[in-house]
């Protein structure tokens, strides 16, 4: 499957394994939108503002817009820059500031699970240095069509082409080796040489913002983008460099997507964000617990339809530094049985997501995913079916945590794989005293192994699996016995 439909998109598909962390519980008192801004060099316009305040409001968020005057976190390296924080953490906006569909994605992604920080290691790829920020463009560079020429070495074609585009650039310089952080920006280039039976040399081109690879920002390849000589290839690399560097500098001022972006100049301060007045929020006192009590249960259970708008019941990522790549399943069915002694050991369960459910917050993305990649009209949904329960058989108690392991057959795209997933499972009461079962799990699938699908630009072992972390909750299915 071709990275560039992957980058963003295969996200979105639906699996279960262990990850081993359990999502926290939601509290959103005090949570807070930041939003960084230069008023000397203004990118968001009042309007766009004003679509960042509703959203907030909409997700009862503290919003803030922060003016990078008096100084600006370390972390914070470009403006605009937007920054979800709770009681937990914080974490950056990976994605288009016009995109609030998306915007609204992460914040929902963020309230479950924050982002984690860890190495990044680009190779051969070029980086610009503008104030704090870095700008990365990594080249796609693909085999060279056509006829070939006599002793053509490709490794050595590709090697001397990086080092052609390099020379015709002025800000950007070739690194061998680079370590892109979280809020690095990246702007991906496709390059396609081909060459003909008399020597000449055509490039055919096209240019991905980071936040959509589906849709480029640039693109011709229906004609040649720039054409010389074999002979003369050198000098053509060098005017590749030259319009690369031209065209990645437009998108950086480009007001229209939202991929606009300036870097902090050196000279603002670096000041803590609790000099600045945005410490994390403190948490929430909690609720008064319910005591362990023995109850009678009923033995079979059903996914209760989210009471909580606020944070999602299903959230899917790469696996860190490629957890950006994020997005959620709006909905869950399926049924629980436990076994006759009221234990979780011996029962039954079979869960499913429907692909039209599964959202990252961009209706094109949303679209290619379902219907080109899950195809979903031949495969409607993903379905996980338990084949055993390890864990403690005893019978389950209110407000006892019991911690289980699911062995389990996971179907999608026609395909079946077995599973291992982790969850935490408490008897519970809701507001109105009905018995609830509140679960929490986590899982993560090996895609590559299993699928046959390769995913983002990345360390192969984040860039290989999907992590899920999922909260719902069960209730028992009508005309069961429940106390």
């Amino acid at each position: 499957m071709p990275l560039a439909y992957f980058l963003t998109s295969c996200l979105l598909l639906f699996q279960f394994l262990i990850v081993g962390q359990i999502p926290s519980e939601p509290n959103t008192a005090g949570e807070q939108l930041i939003v960084f801004t230069n008023a000397k060099q203004p990118i968001l316009t009042q309007e766009d503002l004003q679509k960042l305040k509703t959203l907030a409001q909409e997700l009862e968020l503290d919003f803030k817009n922060v003016d990078i005057k008096e100084g600006a976190p370390a972390a914070v390296l470009y403006t605009p820059s937007i920054v979800f924080q709770n009681h937990v953490d914080r974490s950056f906006f990976y994605g288009r500031y016009k995109n609030t569909a998306r915007l609204k994605n992460f914040v929902r992604t963020a309230r479950m699970m924050h982002q984690q920080d860890t190495d990044n290691i680009k190779h051969d790829v070029f980086v610009l240095e503008q104030g704090r920020a870095k700008v990365t463009v990594p080249l796609k560079l693909t085999e060279l069509q056509g006829t070939l020429p006599k002793d053509f070495d490709s490794a050595d074609f590709k090697k001397n082409t990086k080092k052609f585009i390099a020379a015709g650039m002025q800000g950007f310089k070739l690194l061998e080796q680079f370590n892109q952080g979280r809020t690095t920006r990246s702007f991906y280039f496709d390059l396609h040489p081909y060459c003909s039976a008399d020597g000449k040399l055509y490039l055919t081109a096209e240019i991905y913002s980071q936040y959509n690879c589906i849709n480029p920002i640039l693109s011709q390849v229906d004609q040649p983008w720039l054409q010389g000589t074999w002979a003369a290839r050198e000098k053509l690399f060098k005017e590749a460099g030259q319009l690369i560097e031209k065209a990645i500098h437009e998108q950086m001022e480009n007001l229209e997507r939202g991929d606009a972006m300036v870097g902090i100049p050196k000279a603002i301060a670096v000041e803590s964000w609790e000099n600045l007045g945005l410490a994390l929020p403190r948490q929430e006192s909690a609720k008064a617990q319910l005591s362990v009590q023995t109850v009678d249960l009923p033995r079979r259970w059903t996914v209760e339809a989210p009471q909580d708008r606020s944070t999602p019941i299903l959230i899917f990522s790469f696996l860190p530094p490629l957890d950006n790549y994020a997005g959620e399943a709006k909905a869950l069915t399926g049924n629980l049985t436990l076994s006759e002694k009221q234990s979780l050991v011996g029962g039954q369960g079979i869960f499913q997501v429907a692909i039209q459910d599964i959202t990252m917050g961009d209706a094109g993305l949303d679209d290619a995913v379902q219907n080109k990649m899950l195809q979903m009209a031949n495969f409607p949904a993903a379905k996980l079916t338990f084949e055993e329960v390890l864990g403690e058989n005893v019978p389950l108690q209110l407000a006892k945590v019991e911690n289980v392991q699911i062995k389990a057959q996971f179907e999608m795209l026609g395909i079946q794989t077995p599973l291992t997933v982790t969850a935490k499972i408490t008897p519970t009461r809701n507001a109105k005293e009905e018995l609830r079962l509140q679960v929490n799990a986590s899982f993560q699938l090996p895609l590559a192994e299993k699928f046959n699908v390769d995913g983002p630009d990345g360390p192969a072992d984040a860039s290989n699996n999907l992590q899920f972390y999922l909260k719902f909750y069960l209730k028992p299915i009508k005309n069961e016995k429940t106390n």
